[in-house]
């Protein structure tokens, strides 16, 4: 947040484009989050921890309208989301909240505990924890008290709205996943500026180290870089890594253009469950004018840029852009799942893993489009106990397995007139 400064006794900074951006994907991603949640109505208890590792202080300015930050969207959403969940449900769900607001600048913590106070909050108590530090710093007493309060899976969410590339170290995420299995972490990364700035320097390799970056890997994107891959390239390698590195199942990047500095942001979200990435993907299609992709609609699109690409189209997840996915995905699919399922059927569940990351389908996009192939008799759909589905069926359930009949001798065939 270092972009930004805030004083206590002074009016907040104005908010930008690009962070207004985040602000509403935030929002957005917390109550498609918590009306998951809903789906479910046999539970009566949640326990969630929410972190902001780089809080700011609290408040923006909008012209004239004092705007909440991020610290307040979580207190906001999750208070609306008890009132909300609870008026039809018969049995009530009891929500229990933590939350921990973090940042190194002691006018900014100062700033968010006046704030905090102003609407009510009471700072420092079992339910809101304000830290004067940097996020490395405190991160394994959080954990800890994360653990203390759900012992089995730590569920938590942690916002690390860093500025640049290099503030969070990868190391520090893989730990987070290993201590807490139900934790997500959402990641701003400037991608573009990381690609701008490769070089084989001293300097440039210690500035990433937290990136476990090694330096032939440099080498070796400079050379992609200046290749016929160029930016694109670089960026889905990028993206690779820090999925591997961080250890995190799926990840689901926003592509945020500021107009005033041109420069590429990564919205990075990383989890290691499915519906968490399903939820999050959901808010694409949720924001669609806020955001932008680079690439087909079917397989390898999600997050790489191509600014200077004049071969690559613009998906924009709208509704002309929803149907040449399903286009797209039609004619690519048969060839993905044989290499899938050629051999052995392969779950419905499965299916969805494989392909997360290299799409932006939501799951029920992958679900629909396997279902026009098995009645189009491109591939069998079975139950789990072998048995052929019906080609009347309407809706597949994890557990069906995806097949492909015997006498197929190319995947896709059928298709083609």
């Amino acid at each position: 947040m270092a972009d930004f400064k805030w004083h206590p006794n002074e009016p907040p900074p104005s908010i930008e484009e690009h962070s207004k951006a985040k602000l509403d994907v935030l929002r957005s991603y917390l109550r498609a989050y918590f009306d998951r949640l809903s789906i479910n109505p046999s539970r009566d208890q949640f326990k969630l921890d929410l972190i902001d590792g780089f809080a700011g202080g609290g408040t923006f300015l909008a012209g004239d309208e004092i705007v909440s930050g991020t610290p307040l969207i979580m207190l906001e959403e999750s208070e609306a989301a008890i009132d909300r969940l609870n008026q039809s449900r018969t049995k009530t769900l009891h929500f229990d909240f933590k939350y921990y607001f973090v940042d190194i600048e002691a006018a900014h913590t100062n700033h968010l505990r006046k704030v905090l106070d102003e609407r009510g909050y009471q700072v420092d108590s079992e339910r809101i924890v304000v830290h004067n530090s940097r996020f490395e710093d405190v991160v394994d007493d959080i954990i800890a008290e994360i653990r203390r309060r759900q012992p089995r899976a730590g569920r938590s969410l942690f916002l690390l709205d860093q500025c640049g590339f290099s503030q969070v170290e990868i190391s520090l995420i893989a730990r987070i996943f290993s201590e807490l299995p139900a934790a997500e972490i959402i990641l701003t990364f400037a991608a573009d500026a990381l690609t701008n700035f490769l070089a084989e320097t001293p300097e440039f390799v210690r500035m990433v180290t937290p990136l476990e970056l090694t330096e032939q890997r440099i080498s070796d994107l400079i050379q992609l870089r200046n290749g016929d891959g160029g930016r694109a390239l670089v960026q889905r390698i990028l993206r690779g890594h820090i999925r591997n590195a961080t250890k995190a199942t799926y990840d689901t990047p926003f592509f945020i253009r500021p107009r005033q500095s041109r420069r590429a942001l990564w919205f990075l979200h990383l989890s290691r469950h499915p519906t968490a990435r399903d939820v999050m993907i959901q808010c694409h299609w949720n924001n669609y004018n806020k955001f932008e992709h680079y690439g087909p609609g079917g397989f390898d699109m999600l997050g790489w840029d191509a600014l200077n690409s004049e071969t690559l189209p613009l998906f924009h997840f709208e509704e002309l852009d929803a149907e040449a996915m399903r286009r797209q995905l039609l004619n690519s699919m048969p060839n993905e799942l044989f290499s899938l399922a050629s051999e052995e059927p392969v779950t419905i569940d499965t299916m969805r893993h494989m392909f997360a990351n290299r799409t932006a389908a939501r799951f029920s996009d992958l679900d629909s489009v396997v279902l026009e192939l098995f009645r189009e008799r491109e591939i069998e759909i079975l139950r789990p106990d072998g048995t052929v589905r019906s080609r009347a069926l309407r809706r597949v359930t994890p557990t069906d397995r995806i097949a492909f009949p015997q006498q197929l001798l190319l995947p896709g065939t059928s298709r083609r007139r």
